[in-house]
């Protein structure tokens, strides 16, 4: 009896074997022969599934994205818009081992994406941030303060994604969370 192979499944695993890849050893490390040796298949089995690098890159990000609609999906939200902004920001930001895998994948491909697809699928994560930008400075900020308000708080949370890949040791999780209160109540009090 031929063996029955869940295709989709398996372009998962391995988007998700070039994330993990990507926040071990780095973007530069993902090479055909490594992320099938991360993903226990043979090269061959690879090509078929993502003929360039840049294929694998891109769908590490979609993998990235599917996992944090899973996440936010199995989420009971909060009624108070105060709390479900902090709570939708807690989700965006690398304060797990998942998350912060997902922060490396982002930013790596960030930094390196040469295809369209990579670049489209980027401009939809980047999308999202911003709305969740504009959404958290309407709702705690004075009208007045929105656009500019809105970029700073980007700056912001990108700032603490890249300090948890660039510093571990001091943008921890506990870090990262307090950081993000004392600023969502800065933009409160303001």
């Amino acid at each position: 009896m031929p063996k029955i192979v869940d295709h989709a499944s398996r372009r998962d695993e391995i988007g998700w074997a070039v994330a993990r890849l990507i926040e071990a050893e780095g973007v530069h490390a993902v090479t055909v022969r490594a992320v099938a040796a991360a993903a226990g298949c043979p090269p061959s089995t690879l090509r078929h599934y993502f003929p360039s690098g840049d294929q694998m890159l891109a769908h590490a990000l979609v993998v990235v994205r599917e996992r944090q609609k899973r996440r936010r999906a199995a989420v009971t939200w909060p009624d108070d818009p105060r709390v479900l902004l902090r709570e939708a920001w807690i989700h965006a930001l690398p304060v797990d081992a998942d998350r912060l895998t997902e922060t490396h994948v982002w930013l790596a491909v960030s930094l390196t994406a040469r295809s369209d697809e990579a670049r489209r699928i980027l401009s939809e994560i980047n999308s999202g941030l911003d709305r969740l930008c504009e959404a958290t400075v309407r709702v705690l900020a004075m009208p007045h303060e929105g656009t500019a308000a809105a970029r700073a708080l980007r700056a912001f949370t990108d700032g603490l994604a890249l300090g948890a890949i660039a510093q571990p040791e001091r943008f921890t999780p506990e870090r990262i969370t307090e950081s993000l209160d004392f600023y969502l109540a800065s933009i409160r009090s303001s």
